[in-house]
């Protein structure tokens, strides 16, 4: 690799507010502060916006383009690019798709695998706009990046790459470590007791599979079903109702941590996840987890989760966590955000050329 390369990272994500995909860029770049030499990186953002609350050291913020959204991604990112002659890291899915040249980190392929489930995502031609990036991004970017070996498997299958080309880059937990505790939420609801309660924390998409969480709650009417998370206006969303739930909206990561380290079990039934990080982050805070027997889940989390087949809506969850789990901390042993950064560095370090992980 030539020492003057520079790589260009693609910073707009950062500039929103924060989520799972936010979150793991903000947390390998915070790492990879610390490993890269001065110079190697740039992050760019739009003109006029800032990353606040960041301050890096060997990673230089650039403010480039007057354009905002997807807009810049698709003419003023390629733009500077082309200009400068420098590959760029896509880490939020989406490519310039007109200059793909880079590292492109495609978190999961759901849209392609549950085109039934895609349809709740926006109109026609947005829809067919994010499936076109995705086959872009995996079938042309210089090396693809994927969270989990699931997901390199249905990459490779579902757009004919190579799957030696596609490296996996995972999520970690560390940033929980980081967080504090905010009880504040009990004030609100004194009736939902310490260790009694279900919970979970997703956005309300139809993958989420929050129809298993209402049943449950019906199964269970002696126990509260805390949910928290968005609820997305472009999509169509699942109807949440049964009167031991409790929708919490959108909390803050202290209340998060509240939540799980004080729930009775998180729940995480999706029918497909790239990588799952709530519930990595739920086990971080001592909680057990409940979780699908699809996609990547038992990859990442292996004997330290209660699993469920998301189409099953009479398990009965007393039952399920009377068995045995392995030590929360055979699978949080096994991710770093370090780690991340650290084969993110090596695949720059060895760019356009293949590595092993």
């Amino acid at each position: 690799m030539s020492e003057k390369r520079v790589f260009v990272i693609d910073g707009r994500q950062l500039t929103g507010m924060m989520g799972g995909v936010q979150r793991y860029i903000g947390e390998i770049l915070d790492e990879l502060d610390k490993i890269a030499p001065s110079g190697m990186f740039e992050i760019l953002i739009p003109r006029g916006c800032s990353l606040s609350d960041k301050s890096y050291v060997n990673l230089k913020t650039v403010n480039y383009g007057s354009l905002k959204g997807l807009l810049w991604e698709q003419i003023c990112l390629p733009f500077y690019l082309w200009k400068k002659k420098c590959p760029g890291i896509f880490m939020c899915t989406i490519v310039p798709m007109l200059y793909p040249k880079g590292i492109a980190v495609v978190h999961d392929v759901m849209p392609a695998m549950f085109p039934e489930i895609a349809k709740s995502m926006g109109n026609v031609f947005a829809r067919n706009m994010l499936l076109l990036n995705y086959r872009i991004a995996v079938k042309k970017a210089d090396v693809p990046v994927t969270v989990s070996e699931n997901s390199r498997r249905d990459m490779a299958r579902l757009y004919g790459r190579d799957i030696d080309d596609i490296r996996v880059i995972p999520n970690a937990w560390q940033h929980m470590e980081r967080v504090g505790v905010d009880d504040s939420w009990m004030k609100d609801h004194p009736e939902v007791k310490k260790g009694e309660y279900y919970f979970s924390l997703s956005a309300n998409r139809k993958q989420k599979n929050f129809k298993w969480i209402c049943e449950m709650a019906k199964r269970n009417p002696g126990r509260y079903f805390l949910m928290a998370g968005t609820v997305e206006e472009w999509q169509s969303n699942e109807t949440v109702s049964a009167d031991n739930i409790i929708a919490l909206g959108y909390v803050s990561d202290e209340q998060v941590k509240s939540l799980m380290t004080n729930c009775r079990a998180f729940l995480f039934p999706s029918f497909y996840e790239g990588f799952g990080i709530p519930p990595m982050e739920a086990l971080s805070c001592g909680a057990r987890i409940v979780i699908s027997n699809t996609s990547s889940l038992p990859e990442i989390y292996k004997d330290s989760a209660y699993y469920i087949d998301p189409t099953d809506y009479e398990v009965d969850l007393d039952k399920l966590l009377e068995q045995d789990s392995a030590p929360a901390q055979e699978c949080l042993d096994r991710f770093s955000w370090r780690s991340s950064a650290e084969k993110l560095l090596k695949l720059c370090q060895n760019y356009p050329k293949r590595c092993v992980l």
